[in-house]
């Protein structure tokens, strides 16, 4: 039975003894010589071919490397992975931060989608915008006038500085709707039927803040 059992391992390629295949990796070759030569236990024989068919392909992946066959970079990076591994092993806070970064990598395919602002160049949003404005000195105080005023002549200043014009140019234009607006409102408010109406709703402040608030906001929507 053992010339028998010798004779069939005669026969046996390299890899059939260690019991890999062609093309496996030497760490797994190693490990197979490793198992190969405990399961012999006290034979001999068989110990010196599976560390003769460990020393074949041993110098023929050497050969392969020299060759060319396996390229270098192909070989530090193993080397590399294999110190990655060592360090996570010994350091199991490294193998919580790998993880870590995969997960927040894979999680970035399913990431919730951007929330654009509408755009105020739409037509309809500038006129609610306007309008909201308009009704807003209505009810507000009259110390807000001025506030409002004053944001609605910026959003005019912006919304042609967005068009393309100039900083200056824009605030130059900005200030004379609101002073066209202003003197407007003056001259209202000498106006009679103008006159009876503060007296029964709305102040004089009101009333002088209303045609700027509307000339502002025409410009904002047709310039």
């Amino acid at each position: 039975m053992d010339s028998n059992s010798n004779k069939n391992n005669n026969e046996k390629s390299p890899y059939e003894i260690l019991g890999v295949k062609e093309g496996s990796a030497f760490e797994d070759i190693q490990k197979a010589r490793d198992i190969k030569v405990k399961e012999a236990g006290e034979d001999l024989i068989l110990k010196a071919k599976i560390e003769s068919s460990f020393d074949q392909l041993l110098m023929g992946s050497l050969k392969a490397r020299q060759s060319g066959n396996v390229s270098y970079e192909a070989v530090s990076a193993s080397k590399k992975e294999k110190q990655i591994n060592q360090l996570t092993n010994n350091f199991p806070l490294l193998s919580k931060i790998k993880n870590l970064n995969n997960n927040s990598n894979n999680s970035s395919q399913y990431s919730l989608p951007k929330i654009t602002t509408p755009s105020f160049d739409n037509l309809s949003i500038k006129i609610s915008v306007g309008l909201l404005f308009l009704i807003l000195l209505f009810i507000s105080p009259d110390s807000n006038n001025r506030l409002l005023l004053s944001i609605s002549t910026l959003i005019l200043t912006y919304t042609q500085i967005k068009s393309g014009k100039r900083f200056i140019g824009s605030l130059g234009w900005s200030v004379t709707f609101l002073s066209i607006g202003l003197i407007f409102g003056g001259l209202l408010e000498n106006n009679s039927f103008i006159q009876e109406v503060s007296n029964n709703s709305l102040s004089i402040q009101k009333i002088q803040s209303i045609p700027a608030m509307v000339i502002l906001w025409l410009g904002v929507i047709f310039l």
